[in-house]
Order: structure tokens, then C-alpha cells, then sequence
């Protein structure tokens, strides 16, 4: 079985990175939904109902929950940490330079969180003023439309997340190959 696993490996080499991304990606995934529903429904509790008010927030048009916002923010930064570390060791193997994929990947990850919040706040203002049962009697989002909410918002990034990943920031330097050259 082994043998048979490592073949198809090495036979379909992009197909096999892309299955390790979605594993990690499902691993980061559940690590920072857990991490999400624990500062939201524990730690920022005494926030809900509350709307966010700041500049940057303002600017981004992310009209959300406190509650929702600052879990989401926590959440994600932990879920990210989680998958580069996933991606850059085990799925691509990765031995470009660790600094210039640090800062790409930070990059990369900003933008991502602000688009996400963006899509949370948007999803869940429109859960709670267009789905009547998206809330409860109090008029709180309930937990399964977060929670579909959620999977939304952390599966859509998914579109630029791997080619930038794969191409950009987690590359595979040419030493290996540039080496079995030379000793030809």
C-alpha cells in the first residue's frame, strides 16, 4: 500500500500538492474554528450586539458584530500561522528563502483577513436583515448560520490562497537540480 501511495505520488506530483493544501487547509481550518467559536462565544460575549466602530473598519465598509470581528481577526491569525507552517514544510517543502516568504505570505494574509471580515460583516448583516431565520427570537444570529457564515468566508480566500502559495511564496529553489547538473 505504501509503495502504491508513493507512486501515485510521484505520477501525479500537482494533483498531490493540491490534496496536501486541502489538508492543511482543513486542519487550519478546524484549529481556527474552534479558536473562532471560543472568542466569540466565550471571551467577546459581552459584545454581541454591538457594531464596530473604527476608521480602518469604516473605510473597509466592514460593518460588523464586535463579537464576530475581533474573534474572526484572532481566529484567522492563528488559522494562518497553522497553515504556513503546514504548507511551507510538508506541502510544498519549501526552501526559498524564509524571510521574503514570511513577509509575502504577511502580505498575503492582511489583505485576506480584511476581504474575509469584509465577507463575514457583509454575510452576517445580510443573514440577520434578509433571513429571518438566520436569528433567534432576540434577533442574534444563531449558531448555524455563523457557522455556515463562517465556512464561507474561510472557503472562498481559497481561490487566491493556493496559487499564491504555490507559485509565489512557498517556491522550491532550483539548488537540487542546478547540483545534479553540475556533477554531470
Amino acid at each position: 500500500m505504501k509503495d502504491k501511495f508513493k507512486a501515485f505520488a510521484e505520477k501525479h506530483g500537482e494533483l498531490w500538492k493540491f490534496i496536501k493544501f486541502s489538508f492543511a487547509g482543513v486542519s487550519s481550518f478546524i484549529v481556527q474554528y474552534i479558536v473562532d467559536i471560543f472568542f466569540h462565544f466565550v471571551v467577546f460575549k459581552s459584545l454581541a450586539g454591538q457594531t464596530v466602530d473604527n476608521e480602518i473598519f469604516r473605510f473597509l465598509g466592514i460593518d460588523s458584530q464586535m463579537d464576530a470581528a475581533y474573534a474572526y481577526f484572532i481566529a484567522a491569525a492563528v488559522g494562518y500561522v497553522v497553515s504556513f507552517i503546514m504548507n511551507r514544510k510538508v506541502t510544498f517543502d519549501a526552501d526559498s528563502g524564509l524571510t521574503s516568504s514570511v513577509i509575502m505570505y504577511i502580505i498575503m494574509v492582511v489583505a485576506t483577513v480584511f476581504i474575509a471580515a469584509w465577507m463575514k460583516g457583509f454575510f452576517t448583516d445580510f443573514a440577520v436583515n434578509k433571513i429571518p431565520s438566520a436569528t433567534d427570537d432576540a434577533g442574534k444570529i444563531t449558531g448555524l448560520a455563523d457557522a455556515v457564515i463562517f465556512i464561507l468566508v474561510t472557503t472562498i480566500p481559497f481561490l487566491w490562497t493556493y496559487p499564491l502559495q504555490r507559485f509565489v511564496i512557498h517556491r522550491k529553489s532550483n539548488k537540487k537540480e542546478e547540483a545534479a547538473e553540475a556533477q554531470e
